[in-house]
């Protein structure tokens, strides 16, 4: 999992992503709406011990069983049919935040292999910082252009103007599809919404409660936390026609800020939840000390990915149960993979295709490590350079 971002985090590409937001969609306070469930029943597997045949909700149960496995493939079978393109240049939007560092070191990584060169521009955190970096990018005439988190109404003309110039144009973590300039989205809404139904499925799955109130906590202007919680809302209310959920939507100015404080208050005032997902990572840094604070002692915590803020969490049991998704080397280097398709003419099919990226269900008992940032799949450089024909 991405070690980080956030998103997310996060995000990283999210963190990039959240700044944007207050600037296109506005904050506010938070609030809070509530939905009811509308689904089948089935039975709960009490933390994950018991078969999924003998769960409340047995489809939630077997699902969240598969994706308890890591996963061992980077999801890509097709080896790269012509030799590999030298001397490319590649041009990556990097935002302000640090999580984008990480991204361009990953990048770097799988560049660095093919002999590329990578060329980072600081498009900071402001609408007009970012228009100018991809303005940037049209002046420098790379090979390819690389961005994440940012949406494409920032920087509409310059994207449309390097598809004039005949730049391929790839963007990772956003909630737009390709086109209009943009060759390509990894990482983009399946995989958001397949966060959420790997959050709900999990909870699902160790519930003890046919009538349960699920909290989901979302923060405003943040499109990819968004897609993840409303499909939280959809699949409980699939599977659980009894339960309930309750939504927080919090600014995203509040990261970093207040939001553990607003997060308490929420279960404060709602003190039948027993199970909540929260957004990403970066969300769950300092709320432990935040719940106890405020006295809340049960609640049980989801979340997607993780980093080494929240790694302890998991592993001491501190109200974070599980963090799920898929991991951001695996998606960068997968960005790579499809530039190299793409330069040759051979088909991206693959690439495109998020349901192939490698998803992971964490726990405490399958928790690597908490000191230390890791992949989804332990060997996914060596089964890359397989794949491109390089040591």
């Amino acid at each position: 999992m991405r070690f980080q971002l956030a998103p997310a985090r996060i995000l990283a590409a999210l963190g990039a992503l959240a700044v944007v937001a207050i600037v296109v969609a506005g904050c506010g306070g938070g609030s809070d709406s509530t939905s009811s469930g509308g689904g089948s029943t089935g039975t709960s597997t009490g933390g994950g011990e018991e078969s999924s045949s003998s769960a409340l909700f047995p489809k939630a149960a077997k699902a969240n069983e598969e994706f308890e496995t890591r996963p061992t493939s980077i999801g890509i079978e097709t080896p790269v049919e012509k030799s590999i393109p030298k001397g490319k240049v590649i041009d990556f939007i990097q935002c302000a935040v640090p999580a984008c560092a990480t991204e361009r070191e990953i990048f770097e990584e799988a560049t660095d292999v093919l002999g590329w060169k990578l060329k980072s521009i600081n498009a900071g955190s402001t609408p007009e910082e970012i228009k100018a970096a991809y303005q940037q990018a049209i002046n420098d005439k790379p090979d390819a252009v690389l961005g994440s988190g940012n949406p494409k109404v920032l920087f509409e003309p310059e994207v449309k103007q390097l598809d004039k110039l005949g730049i391929p144009v790839v963007e990772a973590f956003v909630e737009e599809e390709a086109g209009g300039g943009v060759t390509a989205v990894i990482g983009g809404i399946g995989t958001s919404e397949f966060q959420g139904k790997m959050m709900a499925d999990y909870i699902l799955a160790n519930l003890e409660d046919e009538e349960a109130e699920v909290g989901v906590v979302n923060v405003k202007g943040f499109e990819t936390v968004t897609a993840t919680a409303e499909k939280v809302e959809e699949v409980i209310g699939e599977e659980c026609s009894g339960c309930t959920t309750k939504r927080l939507d919090a600014p995203v100015t509040s990261i970093g800020s207040d939001l553990p404080q607003r997060i308490s208050s929420f279960f404060t005032s709602n003190p039948g939840i027993d199970w909540a997902t929260v957004g990403y990572n970066d969300m769950v840094t300092g709320l432990p000390t935040a719940l106890k604070g405020a006295g809340v002692e049960d609640v049980k915590l989801t979340t997607v990915n993780i980093n080494t803020s929240i790694a302890p969490y998991l592993a001491n049991g501190e109200y974070l149960q599980g963090t799920m998704g898929t991991s951001f080397p695996e998606v960068y280097w997968r960005v790579i993979d499809f530039l190299v398709r793409q330069f040759n003419g051979e088909s991206t099919k693959e690439q495109e295709d998020d349901s192939t990226l490698p998803y992971w269900t964490i726990t405490k008992e399958t928790l690597p490590t908490t000191d230390e940032e890791f992949p989804v799949v332990t060997d996914y450089q060596e089964q890359f350079k397989k794949l491109w024909g390089v040591e």
